[in-house]
């Protein structure tokens, strides 16, 4: 019996010490990675990555025709992603394809002194600055930001300095294939989940909560494969993002340059965004924004690229589309209350569901805004204003679940026509289809200026770009009968109606 107990002993003994073969602690897997990687000396060395020559897709950008479709992938070619540790900068250039659309487009999260700061480049558009929060992106991340906390250097050491030396790790199966599993923290305090190849020792993947301008706290998943060696480094240049359980994007990498001096030039601020890069960083919300008149009671808010309508009504104000960012919300929201102080925004009408125009519905929500949704836009509306955004936490989610909760993020959803009137002034709603961009689109039309509201469709003032979207529109306004004189755009500047028939009739004569 005492020789049965000893060697109980023993074997438990053993296994303490580790002198049996046992499920590997969290931290020692950690480890294990990091040193497959090149070793934490060397990663902490790593003050830039860039990531060129990608290839792959991109999902998740919300331009379905019907809310309920099912998206179709974007094509994305010169893919080129860099992460400055060192000073907290990162950036998103690429070109993207989506069916007929392209555009090549750069994000930068770079500094001002020590204010960060957004600068965005797409296409011909004017070069802008903006505070970070400005910045909408279609390319591998919803935002350069992104790329600072969720690339696999930083996320490598984390898990290597937080993971338990305790726990064990478990088997867990990722697409087919079984990993040794474990949690650990970002250095910022939120939960990872680790997957690491037994074969390689390199972690093949992790999970972490997300917070998507548009999608809200979504449980993401990002896939690293292809490891090659980049100036001393095994590091991954295949990388698979998965957002709440869906596709996001897909990139292949040519190759990776480490702390490269010529990264630098692109955190440069162009000289034509100097200005605005200085109200960026002296303000705690700044992005472009102008106020103008359009008419008796109708002025057309000029943000960026995507503007919006406001209707003022003798004791309130309604909004047609709140679009792009929460800080260009944030930034109109102050415009308007400087220049009508004594009324607040009772409605904001939502014109489509296309991701770029709702980007600042919730913080017109949290403003106490009703958000007005035709039936058919409501699949995708209603998600995202009773989503959580808590990292960071949005307006929208600080008022509700402050203590006590406020009411915030009303939804009034409504079919068909719909008319608001109030002291001899109206706007009215219609929704219509339009097959070759989205469905519904809801023209919005202010009766006192005599003013035609529409995104995407037409871009005033230039005569010069109409086909097929100007065809339909203006068969629409015909079949509306209404009595139409201004033009005004989701896009693009103020112009007249008959502007406008010059663009679609060329089209209509065609048919």
């Amino acid at each position: 019996m005492r020789f049965r107990n000893r060697s109980i002993l023993l074997f438990i003994t053993a296994l303490w010490l580790g002198g049996c073969s046992g499920p590997p602690a969290l931290r020692t897997l950690a480890q294990d990675a990091v040193a497959a990687m090149g070793g934490a000396e060397k990663l902490q060395g790593v003050k830039t990555l860039a990531m060129k020559g990608g290839t792959g897709t991109r999902l998740r950008m919300g331009q379905m025709v019907k809310a309920t479709d099912q998206e179709n992938p974007a094509q994305l070619k010169d893919v080129v992603d860099i992460v400055d540790l060192g000073n907290g900068r990162a950036s998103l250039d690429y070109a993207l394809q989506l069916g007929g659309f392209m555009q090549h487009r750069h994000e930068i999260l770079t500094k001002k002194g020590d204010k960060s700061i957004g600068i965005e480049i797409v296409g011909t558009r004017p070069i802008i600055a903006t505070t970070p929060g400005g910045l909408f992106s279609w390319g591998t991340q919803n935002s350069p930001e992104f790329l600072l906390r969720r690339n696999v250097v930083t996320i490598a050491l984390s898990a290597a300095e937080s993971a338990s030396d305790r726990q064990p790790a478990i088997d867990k199966e990722l697409n087919g294939k079984m990993y040794k599993y474990g949690t650990a923290q970002t250095k910022s305090g939120e939960d990872l989940g680790l997957y690491f190849d037994p074969q390689t020792r390199l972690l093949a993947a992790y999970e972490v909560i997300d917070t998507e301008s548009i999608l809200g706290d979504v449980p993401a998943q990002y896939i690293l494969s292809d490891y090659k060696t980049a100036d001393g480094l095994t590091l991954p240049h295949h990388i698979t993002v998965r957002k709440g359980g869906k596709d996001y994007s897909d990139v292949q990498f040519v190759s990776i340059a480490v702390n490269d001096p010529a990264t630098e030039q692109v955190f440069a601020i162009p000289d034509s965004a100097a200005e605005e890069a200085d109200k960026a960083a002296a303000g705690d919300e700044y992005s472009p924004m102008k106020i103008v008149k359009v008419g008796n009671g109708v002025y057309h808010a000029v943000g960026y690229s995507h503007h919006t309508l406001i209707v003022e009504f003798p004791q309130w104000l309604a909004l047609v589309d709140s679009p792009y960012t929460e800080t260009q919300a944030k930034v109109l929201f102050r415009a308007i209350q400087e220049q009508f102080p004594t009324k607040p925004v009772k409605f904001v009408a939502v014109s489509h569901h296309h991701y770029d125009h709702i980007g600042g519905v919730r913080t017109s929500a949290a403003m106490g805004a009703t958000i007005l949704v035709e039936k058919g836009n409501e699949p995708v509306l209603r998600p995202l204003l009773e989503a959580r955004h808590t990292h960071p936490q949005d307006e929208l989610d600080k008022r509700r679940n402050s203590q006590p909760a406020q009411q915030a993020g009303a939804i009034e959803v409504y079919e068909g026509k719909k008319i608001i009137s109030e002291g001899g002034q109206s706007l009215e709603l219609y929704p219509v289809s339009f097959p070759e961009h989205v469905d519904p689109m809801v023209l919005a039309y202010a009766s006192s200026a005599r003013a035609l509201f529409q995104p995407d469709l037409y871009t005033p003032p230039a005569a010069a770009n109409g086909g097929p979207p100007a065809q339909h529109l203006l068969q629409a306004l015909k079949q509306l009968n209404l009595r139409v004189d201004t033009m005004v755009g989701g896009h693009g500047g103020i112009g007249t109606f008959a502007d406008f028939l010059k663009a679609a009739a060329p089209a209509a004569s065609s048919n």
